[in-house]
């Protein structure tokens, strides 16, 4: 869905989940709508009657574009008659909407205060869950389309009102915005709304009281949505806005069903990348296996035995290397609002990007040379290493075509991307049809997996959590190869999954398995055959008891994010309560130290700081006794986030990949706009965090090797 006019702010939704799966989500509710139209038109008599009958809502917006449109733009020459137009208006959306319009002021006892309630939904137990809000561009200073959270409540907005009283009106209030008065009347309310639309002539907001802190909500253009007046876009308003929607259903409203899909959808997304991660690793493997027998073939060497025997687990180890590098890039690229990546510069983009490779995942190559060619091979290289080394000004010359093309990358100087951790792959050069496959594979949802058509994966709409579980997913996996022509096999009636254990036979051992215990895989002429590796073929998959031996799980976010929630709630207890203000307990957590000594690739340590991070700024804001404004809020998270990775932040891992992956995933998600990198050198170690954890002096003769052999 195209959906022009309606700004998904901060993630309210996942933007991916908005683009490609919303529509089938509520595509039900639609044609619920659909059949009472036609039930209603099947009941009409007279054309009259027809002329009357119930419309679907998207209709009635559609129907309606052509005198909104002239309301909105009659709006700024008419400032004296602003405010009775502007809600006539807002009413009549309201109306078409099926939400309640009987507007009010409503009296709010701790600020003593007024609201202009349009207004209101309750639940079943009589407790607030919508409140429709007014907010309307009167004063001189104030332009018709106008940001809501930026305008102000005037007085004669609230006059002839019921409920108005202006002997309990606070003056001092008078000049606080909406995005001020959100926070202090409205969501601090003794029983506050689960939902509020802050309604505008031009544009309404659509907020969720848990996640207003973070600036996510939903905005509505309503000059941009009946300019346009593009169904499917009208469709998702409509269900966004209804009352239908916001009303409890079985428990549950169907915005909450709505977010719950599209976190279900962002795990659908890691599963696929999952199986393409483990099937790039095996196509990287296989031809980097293939050149360096080549070469050792050429120097009389073999590498399957003696002393230049091929390491499998080493190759293992580097293939995954080369892939994590880019997710690393995928993700970068696709969130340039962090500033790391320059993506705004069309020199950067065309000549080095991995985007730039991303949009000829589809081209084909048609000649040997083409497809046996290094063009890909060689931009990535290239691309690795300004991560690495950075665009210093001594090498600026190589990455401009002059000095107003110029771009700037900050070094990175991780583990993941140091030369000399693939230093196997350096010797092999991937040929462009392999990398091409590898992009492609990486950039799509899988085929097969009940989609209508392949989807481009949004690595914008992939949380740190969700890469987080595609890093880890592979750490337990090992990679060998096949001293024989080998066979898979499984357990009968099971189905084949490649992220499970593999099983593998010979020639010999096959017999001996009846056919449901096989597996097959089809040919390029689609007929089925057994799935066979010949000899020398590199197999990467988990074997045996690996998963368990090395305790590799990765955790959901969903218990991430609850255990860390719980374990904050005592820490705020006992040592943030005590403080005289909330000046002090913001100052407080950023002298706090956090470490996991089984970090992984630090899926943990992230939801502290992201969770950390959003207490200081709540903290910050009522001691300073305002609202950071909607669009600086991001930025001055990262800020925080990056303060705290950079200076509380501790871990320990006994996978050595797992400690480059924690590097790297830290440092995406508290990367901040100012370019800061932090180097985590003295913060994450590969190590055992059980062993040498009591007080104890040894003398150097028990440190002796003969001591520690006995």
């Amino acid at each position: 869905m195209n959906l022009i006019g309606l700004t998904n702010e901060n993630d309210f939704y996942s933007q991916h989940y908005l683009n490609e799966i919303f529509s089938g989500d509520i595509k039900s509710h639609l044609e619920a709508w659909q059949q009472r139209e036609n039930d209603a038109l099947a009941r009409a008599v007279t054309e009259q009657d027809k002329k009357h009958a119930w419309r679907t809502p998207f209709k009635q917006l559609e129907q309606n574009a052509r005198d909104g449109l002239h309301i909105l733009t009659g709006l700024s020459n008419q400032r004296s008659e602003r405010l009775d137009s502007g809600r006539n208006w807002i009413s009549q959306l309201l109306g078409i909407l099926e939400l309640p319009c009987t507007p009010r002021a409503l009296y709010i006892e701790h600020s003593n205060s007024h609201l202009p309630l349009l207004g209101e939904l309750t639940d079943s137990h009589g407790q607030p869950l919508l409140w429709i809000l007014e907010a309307q561009p009167l004063g001189q200073d104030e332009e018709t389309d106008s940001d809501p959270l930026a305008l102000r409540i005037h007085s004669h907005q609230l006059h002839g009102l019921d409920g108005y009283d202006p002997d309990h009106n606070n003056p001092a209030l008078a000049n606080e915005s909406w995005q001020k008065r959100l926070s202090t009347c409205v969501f601090s309310h003794a029983s506050p709304p689960r939902w509020v639309i802050l309604a505008s002539p031009h544009q309404w907001l659509l907020l969720d009281r848990s996640k207003y802190a973070q600036h996510r909500l939903l905005r509505f253009n309503w000059l941009e949505l009946l300019s346009r007046r593009e169904l499917d876009t009208l469709k998702a308003v409509s269900i966004l806005l209804h009352k239908e929607s916001l009303i409890d259903a079985n428990g549950q409203t169907l915005l909450d069903s709505l977010d719950e899909n599209a976190h279900k959808h962002a795990y659908g997304v890691s599963e696929d990348l999952k199986h393409a991660l483990r099937d790039c690793i095996e196509l990287l493997g296989n031809e980097a296996a293939a050149q360096l027998r080549q070469r050792a073939q050429e120097q009389k060497q073999g590498i399957f035995s003696g002393e230049h025997k091929l390491d499998a687990d080493e190759l293992s180890r580097q293939c995954l290397r080369y892939m994590y590098r880019l997710l690393f890039l995928f993700y970068i690229e696709a969130r340039p609002e962090l500033g790391y990546a320059p993506v705004g510069n069309s020199i950067y983009l065309q000549g080095y990007s991995l985007e730039h490779l991303r949009n000829l995942e589809m081209v084909p190559l048609t000649s040997d040379s083409e497809r046996q060619g290094r063009y890909f091979n060689d931009s990535l290289n290239l691309l690795f290493d300004l991560i690495h080394n950075g665009t210093p000004a001594a090498r600026q010359d190589l990455f401009s075509q002059s000095t107003a093309d110029a771009f700037h990358m900050e070094q990175l100087r991780s583990h993941l991307f140091d030369p000399a951790k693939t230093r196997l792959l350096a010797n092999v050069v991937f040929p462009n049809h392999l990398l091409q496959s590898i992009v492609q594979k990486m950039s799509l949802s899988r085929p097969g997996t009940g989609r209508q058509r392949r989807g481009r994966i949004s690595y914008a709409q992939l949380g740190i959590n969700q890469l987080g579980a595609v890093y880890e997913a592979l750490l337990s996996y090992r990679g060998f190869f096949a001293t024989e022509e080998l066979y898979e096999v499984k357990k009968a009636g099971s189905q084949e999954n490649l992220l499970d254990t593999g099983y593998f036979v010979n020639a010999r051992a096959l017999e001996s398995y009846q056919d449901d215990e096989k597996v097959y895989q089809r040919n390029e002429h689609g007929d089925q055959q057994l799935k066979r590796y010949p000899k020398g073929s590199f197999i990467y998959r988990m074997a045996g008891r690996d998963r368990e031996k090395s305790a590799s799980y990765y955790t959901p976010e969903v218990l991430t994010q609850s255990l860390v929630k719980y374990a904050l709630k005592e820490l705020y207890q006992q040592q943030l309560e005590p403080l005289a203000d909330d000046r002090a307990r913001a100052a407080h957590i950023l002298q706090l130290a956090i470490c996991e000594p089984a970090m992984g690739s630090a899926a943990f340590l992230n939801e502290a700081i992201n969770q950390l991070a959003e207490k200081y700024l709540e903290l910050m804001q009522s001691a300073q006794g305002e609202r950071i404004p909607q669009q600086d809020y991001v930025q001055e998270l990262q800020k925080v986030k990056m303060y705290l990775a950079d200076n509380c932040v501790y871990g320990i891992d006994l996978n050595p990949i797992a400690v480059e992956l924690a590097e790297v995933s830290l440092w995406l998600n508290a990367l901040s706009a100012d370019r800061h990198v932090p180097w985590f050198g003295l913060q994450l170690h590969n190590g055992n965090s059980l062993i040498g954890a009591r007080r104890q002096l040894y003398k150097s003769s028990q440190t002796s090797a003969s001591n520690r052999d006995s």
